[in-house]
């Protein structure tokens, strides 16, 4: 990897962080989930276990790009753990009307979902899944998948299952070893056990590619988002290439070469599986409009050329900032150029900042025919 390789890999990695939502909003949806969860259970005559699921729970969550805190949803499953008997229409309703019964929810609460109940926090949606456990129990780690309600077009109630359990089981398996690695150093530095980290918390190069892609996602289908590609088939394509990279170029690159790898074509339907639960197909809406599917491989190819092959062709950090600004937002962007911009000055006053000829780029490390840079750097002042 050259030195310019590294040096994009960095300025990313910074933006990425920038595109994460404040320790501030986070602990806010916490607070919110928990005092939410609490209401539902002392309420209900049913064993009540509330979890979290999704990107707010995988670490890989997206602020708008209006890059405000505001508008992100939190997803939350209620499951009823001895409600196996409940209908439908039951499992849906109880969760429901006991939202109804608290004055301040009754007042977030939007209308019934397909599957969810959405209560809107100010900064957060709060999306409420009720559940119940899929085979008649609810045990970790073996037993955790659970039947769900979707609500069809003609307002009739359908069952469906998931496992979110194991998914994020599943995520962090893909990205086992740099997260122990990370849950150390934060655990070491928070002063407390490496269990009670939460992957959330983490910034691993896998959490941080998907939130690049996930941002540049939101960038380019601003004008077509019912082609946009869903979430859960980039976390799913994204944590199935990754290979344990411990810098984020490399992350990518691999990431953005072997995503359409894992894509099937079964029997002439295309197909991304859920890979905690094999019979579920991501992709079933591509089958039924084939210009999300057409789509999907335009956006990867059109990713790597703006996030990897152009950056590369730039020069100094302010034009690769101007081009990475248009796809993944100016304002996350030119923070993290100038944390770039500070830390190089610091660097560089402390002497450890290296040049090598006209061409040869920026480096903290001395090589042959490198010189130490001693006065203003392309960053700017």
């Amino acid at each position: 990897m050259t030195d310019k390789e590294h040096a994009l890999g960095g300025f990313l990695s910074k933006i990425a962080d920038e595109l994460n939502i404040s320790p501030t909003m986070q602990e806010k949806a916490i607070t919110s989930y928990d005092a939410v969860g609490k209401w539902i259970g002392d309420g209900l005559n049913y064993e009540v276990k509330i979890m979290p699921q999704g990107s707010m729970n995988l670490g890989t969550v997206v602020r708008p790009i209006d890059d405000s805190d505001d508008g992100y949803d939190m997803d939350l499953v209620c499951l009823l753990k001895n409600g196996q008997y409940l209908t439908l229409w039951q499992i849906k309703n109880l969760v429901g009307d006991r939202l109804k019964e608290h004055a301040i929810y009754k007042k977030k609460l939007d209308e019934e979902g397909k599957r969810c109940w959405t209560m809107n926090y100010d900064g957060f949606h709060m999306d409420i899944l009720p559940a119940v456990p899929k085979n008649f129990t609810f045990t970790k780690p073996n037993f955790t998948a659970i039947k769900l309600t979707h609500k069809n077009d003609s307002g009739e109630y359908e069952e469906r299952y998931s496992d979110p359990s194991q998914y994020h089981q599943w995520f962090k398996d893909c990205m086992k070893d740099i997260l122990l690695i990370e849950k150390r150093a934060f655990a070491a530095k928070a002063n407390t056990e490496i269990d009670k980290v939460p992957t959330y918390k983490m910034r691993t190069p896998l959490q941080k590619t998907i939130q690049l892609l996930k941002r540049h996602r939101d960038i380019c289908f601003q004008n077509n988002d019912e082609d946009a590609p869903i979430s859960i088939i980039i976390t799913t394509l994204a944590a199935s290439s990754y290979r344990g990279e411990t810098d984020l170029y490399e992350a990518l690159c691999n990431i953005l070469d072997k995503m359409p790898e894992y894509i099937e074509y079964r029997n002439g339907v295309y197909w991304v599986e859920n890979p905690v639960m094999r019979e579920e197909n991501f992709a079933d809406k591509w089958n039924q409009k084939s210009s999300k599917k057409d789509a999907f491989y335009n956006w990867v190819a059109q990713a790597r050329r703006d996030i990897i092959e152009t950056p590369l062709e730039c020069f100094g950090i302010d034009e690769i900032a101007r081009q990475l600004g248009e796809r993944l937002g100016n304002a996350p962007v030119n923070r993290a150029a100038k944390e770039m911009g500070n830390q190089a000055r610091s660097t560089r006053q402390a002497g450890g900042l290296y040049v090598k000829g006209l061409t040869g780029g920026l480096s903290t490390t001395a090589s042959v025919g490198s010189k130490v840079v001693k006065e203003h750097t392309f960053f700017g002042k």
